[in-house]
This record gives C-alpha cells, sequence and structure tokens, in this order.
C-alpha cells in the first residue's frame, strides 16, 4: 500500500515537473526586442530600405544560431518619413509604449539627432549609423555611441589623399544636417592643408538644377570639387559639370560613388569621381562576413551595400554587449557598448569610453576606374592607385 502511495506520488511529482518545463521553456523564449526609425519613404528611404534589409537579415541569422542568450530575437521597424520631428516621436514610443528591450539606430545626422536626444532623455543606450556629425559627440551624452568615424575623417582621407596635388578647391553641399556637415568637414581639412577653398554653394534638399552654382564655382577655376551630396544630386551634379564645362582635376562626393547606382546611372561620366567608404563587398576577410554575404545575395539577388552592412554591424555590436551584460539591463549594455572591442562583417568597433566617439573604424578612399569601385587607400588595402589629374570632359 505504501508502496503505491509513494509511486503516486513521484508520478504526480513527474507530472507537475513535465508541466513546468515547457511553461519555463516558453517564458524563456519571450523574443528580445530591438526597435527603432528608419527613413522608409521620403528623401532618405534608398539608405533607410537598405539598413532595414540589414537588420532583417541579423534577425534571420541569428535566431538561426539561437538568437541570444538562449532567446530569440526580434526587429520592431517604424517608418519616420525622413521626417526628424517624427523620428523623434517614434523613439518615445519605442521606450514608453512598446518599451523595446534595445534602441536601434535611425539614418543620417538629421534622424540620429532627435533620436539620440530621446535616447539620452530615457538613459535608454543607442548605437548611431549612418551619422558622422561631429555635433553628436560634442553634447556630452553618456548613453550614445557611434559605429561611424566623424565627417571630419569621411570627408579628410581624399582631402589629405590629395594634398599637394591641388592648390584650390570649391565646395557644394546640400542644405541637410548631414550634407552640411560634409561641407563644413570639408572646409576645415582645406584651411588645415593650405588648399585655398574659392566657392562654398549651398542648395536646398529638393534642388535638381545645379547650373548656375556650377557656373559661378567654374569661374574660380578650382582643382578640387568637393561635394556633400547623396546619390540622386551628386548624380546631376557630374552630369551638369560635363554640360557647363567645370573641368576640375578631381571630383569627390560623399556618399554617391559607394552606391552602386552612381556608376549604373551615370555610366563614363563617373569615371575619377572619388568617394569614401567604410565597407566594401570586397572586404571577405572580416569575420562572418560568408554567412551575411551569401544570405543577402539569396534574398535580395544583388550584393549587399554599405548601408546593408553598417545596420548589421550595428546589431552585431548590440548582441556583443548584451551577451557581456549577461541580461537585459541599461546600464550593463551602455557600459558594455561604451568599454567593448570587437570586429564584425562591418570592421572594428572600439570608442572613446568617455565620450561614445568611435575611434577603431577604418575608412577607404574609392575611385571609379574602369566602371568599377576600387580601393585606393590606404595602400594595405588597395586594389589600385589613384588616377590623376581627370581629363578635361571633352577629352573623354
Amino acid at each position: 500500500m505504501h508502496r503505491n502511495i509513494f509511486a503516486c506520488l513521484i508520478a504526480i511529482l513527474f507530472l507537475f515537473a513535465g508541466v513546468g518545463a515547457p511553461l519555463s521553456h516558453t517564458a524563456a523564449q519571450e523574443p528580445i526586442v530591438l526597435g527603432g526609425a528608419l527613413p522608409l519613404t521620403g528623401w532618405g528611404s534608398d539608405a533607410g530600405t537598405y539598413n532595414h534589409r540589414g537588420y532583417i537579415i541579423w534577425e534571420r541569422l541569428v535566431n538561426d544560431k539561437g538568437g541570444i542568450l538562449g532567446r530569440p530575437v526580434k526587429i520592431k521597424v517604424y517608418d519616420d518619413q525622413s521626417d526628424p520631428t517624427t523620428t523623434a516621436r517614434l523613439y518615445e514610443k519605442l521606450i514608453t509604449q512598446d518599451k523595446v528591450d534595445v534602441l536601434i539606430a535611425p539614418w543620417s545626422d538629421d534622424m540620429t539627432m532627435p533620436a539620440t536626444t530621446v535616447a539620452e532623455r530615457y538613459k535608454k543606450p543607442i548605437v548611431t549609423g549612418g551619422a558622422t556629425l561631429d555635433t553628436i559627440w560634442a553634447r556630452g551624452y553618456k548613453y550614445v555611441c557611434g559605429l561611424l568615424p566623424s565627417s571630419y575623417d569621411y570627408v579628410g582621407v581624399a582631402v589629405r589623399l590629395l594634398k599637394g596635388k591641388v592648390k584650390t578647391a570649391a565646395v557644394i553641399n546640400n542644405g541637410l544636417t548631414y550634407t552640411t556637415g560634409f561641407g563644413d568637414a570639408a572646409d576645415t581639412n582645406l584651411k588645415e592643408l593650405g588648399i585655398k577653398n574659392v566657392s562654398r554653394e549651398v542648395y536646398s534638399p529638393d534642388a535638381t538644377d545645379f547650373t548656375a552654382a556650377l557656373i559661378k564655382i567654374r569661374s574660380k577655376n578650382p582643382d578640387f570639387l568637393i561635394g556633400g551630396t547623396g546619390v540622386e544630386d551628386a548624380v546631376q551634379i557630374v552630369r551638369q559639370s560635363n554640360e557647363v564645362r567645370l573641368n576640375a582635376k578631381a571630383f569627390y562626393f560623399t556618399i554617391a560613388p559607394g552606391e552602386p547606382e552612381f556608376t549604373r546611372l551615370l555610366g563614363k561620366n563617373a569615371e575619377y569621381v572619388l568617394g569614401t567608404t567604410e565597407w566594401e563587398p570586397t572586404f571577405t576577410h572580416l569575420p562572418g562576413f560568408k554567412a551575411f554575404y551569401d544570405a543577402y545575395m539569396k534574398e535580395y539577388g544583388e550584393e549587399p551595400v554599405e548601408d546593408v552592412a553598417t545596420a548589421y554591424g550595428i546589431a552585431e555590436v548590440l548582441k556583443k554587449a548584451i551577451e557581456i551584460a549577461g541580461r537585459i539591463d541599461d546600464e550593463r549594455i551602455n557600459k558594455a557598448l561604451h568599454t567593448m572591442e570587437t570586429t564584425t562583417v562591418f570592421g572594428k568597433y572600439k570608442v572613446d569610453p568617455a565620450t561614445g566617439r568611435q575611434t577603431g573604424k577604418k575608412l577607404f578612399v574609392i575611385q571609379i576606374q574602369d566602371g568599377k569601385r576600387q580601393v585606393i587607400w590606404p595602400e594595405a588595402e588597395a586594389t589600385s592607385t589613384l588616377r590623376f589629374p581627370a581629363p578635361a570632359w571633352n577629352e573623354r
């Protein structure tokens, strides 16, 4: 009789153990939600869409490997419509209403400035991407780290490469916050290098006709034209430089030369144009590159571009910080982000612990040569050498 009672008790214990295990397992499987806003529509939609793809590919690959700390991950993205005011409202919503576990970055300085202000107010750590404005780091914020180097260095690497080759330069930039930052960075670098800046032209974000500004610049006969641009405006500036015969010895544009669309739209007119890149699909030595590259190619049928790799890199950095923290805890994650070093598909991550400013990421100067992007600096990673000077338009 006692044996039967004992057996029943054992059976009941096993039954409760069997019921309890799935409940505990279910609780452990609640996803870690990473939330942010991106410009999926509006003037920043091309870059925003690429960023979104990077996050989604990361979500899939991480979940295939068991997630983070035994939990799956979930990406939650709102469309900020390329409007900074909307960006601020959405990050407020993500933190206070959605209560996301971790913030992911918006795109461009225009949207990053308000997003980081909201994050700082709520002491919610954020890693910026697609943002390089020095002002971000000058505010003394404690919960903001950056994936990218500053505008000063982004433009500076190309300007410094031409030291001794050019004596004069002109700067033309879009009036958006991030492109104005590039124009300001150009001014600073030119002054430091003793290259005379003969003209600074700023145009409205919706401008499509740059003829008047380019004719004005042509009258100054600069050796070097520097554009603080996105893709569409850079394409038009190159076309119209040809039309008005602005024959600089070198042309440099931000953002655009690193995008396949730039060369595809311009064809031979893209030749000799210089740009800066933080990532190229030829950087196969970076950890995790093959899985990332293959997954993206399979899903979208084209090579990933820098904006895709940027978002993927941000997510990888956040994953590492969460693992170091050991749990979802804003203070512990923030400390990890400010003190850790790691290398992702996007490259090295290392920040100044006091400011969160990126100090470890390499920059690369590229030039369009024979219809392809070639890395021309630094020499250790170069796939070609600088072609200089650019021939006059009527001699090409």
